[in-house]
């Protein structure tokens, strides 16, 4: 299975070879003078992320045959090249200087190959790529790069054919140096969703069945924000068009695929607050790519020796981040982005020659073509209460895996992803250092997690890269979440032993959203210029809201209905409170008080007006007066009680009691006090707690909480 990823690359590149040699360079045996024509096709129509605002579209290639033989040592005609997209979305290749010169470029018949056939110096195919750098030259009638017409003598029987030469030898114009093959298209000259590669030399092929190329490759889109949830299409126009005669029409490069899914998986219904928890497994966060295609390595993985791509001596780790300094430059090779696996990158034709400084730093360089880091995963962890630490695992897997591969971040198809950010730095610049984190372990199990610190808001992040990825199956990638917290012993603040603060009863903490990074809420852009030829690449947006709880904590606390209760018009009620958390069954002690809620009428000669009346614990008042202004506290294997006649004068109705303290069991007597000896008493019902997923229900006596 290793292997599997290298031979997709290696075939790729060994259609490419096909097509270029019997495509781009050929024998001269006569003249001719047939019209040149010329076609552009989609060289592939890759699925596009509907998060991505700098998704790669296919490449672009224009096709000559014919048109007259050129004289040799004469200049090559020019002509300028736009490429609209439509509909029409701002293209987002990376700006490579102020002047809207970009990374998307155009290279003419392959560069780069290595093909050999009929050929004899380093032309065509067999030239190296070479920029036409002069800044003079990406405008309209600027200086083009020197291109004159030169002869290749052609092997064996083949005889010479002309090839585009630079003017740094004279006649015979044999064995001079290739011209510049590679150009830089200029992004906005016509329109946001233009880019234009200006004086490009264009060279009859002239001999029957020889072909010219321009393969305009690189460009990269966005497709949130509405123009584009379908198919993308580029419009080609050329000036003039008579050198080049091509345009009009709309041919497919890409195509909007399915989004990414996220989703939380609960692995505990709830925690009690005061039962201590050391790392212990919450939830699963899961990844699922909306195509095979999604998750995607910063470059392919595996070096190459000569330009072939596929070496062994590149299966190496993280070589497919970039990390082994031989991959991204071997990523060069035209074409090589389809039919293999190097369509499952960020990273499209990598061009070393071409690089520039980050223009918010001026300290690190960006190469172009290449991707700032492969494919990162997101997750924003909210509402972490004080006294609780969260832990995300640092690999897909969770718990240290059982299933990583051999080489992570080789040419392994098994999916991966590692941590590489938290709280901060969800994009790093191309250039930067690598850094993912890998050997910590905490708790007693050695779980291979790490800590989140949580910022003032209760808030933390965790970013995971994808190292590995399967280019012909739709991934899955699962991340573990953890907690720990201490009970600490009750206090006269803390009675029931809480460090986590402030926790409504039953409430969830919270939750954890999922996307792409970087992403505007915490990436280094904003949504201004999210859609501008900037930095980083790539950059996603958050299109739809997948989240979910990671972990809900209990508070240990009972709540008690007492159906009927009643201190008016000579009548009383006993309420009783029995704390069982002392019992022969090992329960850890608890101690609490408890927090009358009221609902009913007040009792008068004016008649009966409606009241809802709260009596707190006694932990809750400075200057508590037990069984008059509160209900008391009530400790382990004791039972406290209140009058209704002292707590609610005159009341009449029914009473929630939610006391901190688990198992709690409560009894209620109503008595005539004593002037007819009436008297009657009851169990008081106990509800389920209310937020964890359960309706409210009530047994007389016996409840969730209950032993």
């Amino acid at each position: 299975m290793a292997d599997f990823r290298r031979w997709f690359t290696v075939l790729a590149v060994l259609a490419v070879m096909a097509f270029a040699a019997n495509a781009q360079v050929g024998v001269a045996n006569g003249s001719a003078n047939s019209l040149l024509a010329c076609v552009a096709t989609a060289a592939g129509t890759p699925e596009l992320r509907p998060e991505g605002y700098t998704e790669l579209a296919g490449d672009i290639v224009i096709s000559c045959t014919g048109g007259p033989v050129l004289q040799v040592g004469a200049s090559i005609p020019t002509t300028n090249i736009v490429v609209y997209m439509a509909p029409s979305v701002p293209i987002t290749s990376r700006f490579m200087s102020s002047n809207g010169a970009s990374d998307a470029l155009l290279i003419i018949d392959e560069a780069g190959s290595t093909i050999t056939t009929g050929v004899v110096g380093a032309y065509g195919p067999k030239a190296p790529q070479t920029l036409c750098s002069t800044s003079s030259q990406q405008t309209a009638g600027g200086s083009a790069c020197n291109a004159i017409v030169g002869v290749d003598p052609g092997i064996g029987t083949t005889g010479p054919y002309e090839v585009a030469v630079s003017n740094a030898c004279p006649s015979p114009f044999t064995g001079c140096a290739a011209a510049q093959n590679v150009y830089q298209g200029k992004i906005g000259d016509y329109g946001a969703n233009s880019v234009t590669f200006y004086n490009v030399p264009v060279l009859p092929p002239a001999t029957s069945g020889v072909t010219r190329t321009f393969r305009i490759t690189n460009i990269r889109v966005p497709v949130p924000g509405g123009n584009l949830s379908g198919t993308l299409q580029a419009i080609i126009s050329t000036n003039p068009n008579q050198t080049l005669p091509v345009g009009g029409t709309a041919i497919n490069i890409g195509i909007v695929g399915p989004s990414m899914t996220a989703s939380v998986k609960p692995l505990k219904t709830a925690f009690q607050q005061c039962q201590p928890q050391t790392v212990a497994l919450t939830a699963n966060l899961i990844f699922t790519e909306g195509f095979a295609t999604g998750f995607k390595t910063r470059v392919v993985p595996g070096g190459a020796v000569n330009g072939v791509p596929g070496n062994s001596t590149g299966n190496t780790t993280y070589a497919a981040e970039g990390t082994n300094t031989a991959s991204p430059s071997n990523q060069n090779i035209p074409g090589g982005l389809y039919g293999g696996f190097a369509a499952n990158t960020e990273s499209g034709f990598i061009f070393p020659s071409l690089t520039t400084s980050n223009t918010g730093t001026g300290a690190l360089n960006y190469t172009a073509g290449l991707a700032d880091y492969g494919t990162r995963l997101k997750a924003v962890f909210y509402n972490i209460p004080a006294g609780l630490t969260l832990y995300v695992s640092t690999t897909s897997g969770g718990v240290a895996p059982t299933s990583a591969p051999t080489v992570i971040g080789g040419t392994s198809t098994l999916p991966y992803a590692v941590l590489v950010a938290t709280n901060s730095g969800e994009a790093t610049p191309d250039g930067s250092a690598f850094a993912p984190i890998t050997s910590t372990t905490v708790g007693s199990d050695k779980l291979n997690a790490i800590a989140l610190s949580a910022n003032s808001s209760g808030a933390a992040i965790a970013v995971w890269e994808v190292t590995n990825s399967n280019p012909s199956a739709q991934d899955v990638l699962t991340f573990s979440v953890y907690v720990s917290y201490s009970a600490t012993s009750p206090t006269a603040t803390n009675i029931y032993g809480t460090p986590i603060t402030d926790l409504p009863l039953g409430s969830p903490v919270n939750d954890v959203q999922l996307s792409m990074a970087p992403e505007p809420g915490g990436g280094t852009f904003t949504t201004a210029n999210a859609t501008q030829g900037q930095t980083p690449t790539p950059r996603f947006a958050v299109v739809k809201t997948q989240e979910g709880r990671y972990v809900t904590i209990s508070l240990c606390q009972t709540t008690l209905l007492y159906p009927f209760v009643t201190g008016a018009a000579g009548f009383d009620t006993g309420l009783a409170v029995a704390n069982t958390s002392w019992d022969p069954f090992g329960t850890v002690n608890q101690i609490g008080s408890c927090k009358l809620y009221a609902y009913g009428v007040t009792v008068g000669a004016a008649g009966n007006t409606p009241i809802q009346s709260v009596v707190p614990g006694c932990d809750a008042l400075a200057n508590p007066v037990s069984g008059t202004n509160c209900f008391p506290i009530v400790p382990a294997g004791q039972v406290m009680s209140v009058l209704a006649s002292a707590t609610l004068t005159n009341f009449q109705g029914y009473v929630i009691a939610v006391c901190n303290f688990q198992y709690a069991h409560g009894y209620a007597a109503v008595t005539d006090l004593g002037i007819r000896n009436l008297w009657s008493s009851y169990l008081a019902l106990e509800l389920s707690p209310v937020g964890i997923g359960s309706p409210r229900t009530g047994v007389s006596g016996i409840g969730t909480l209950a032993h």
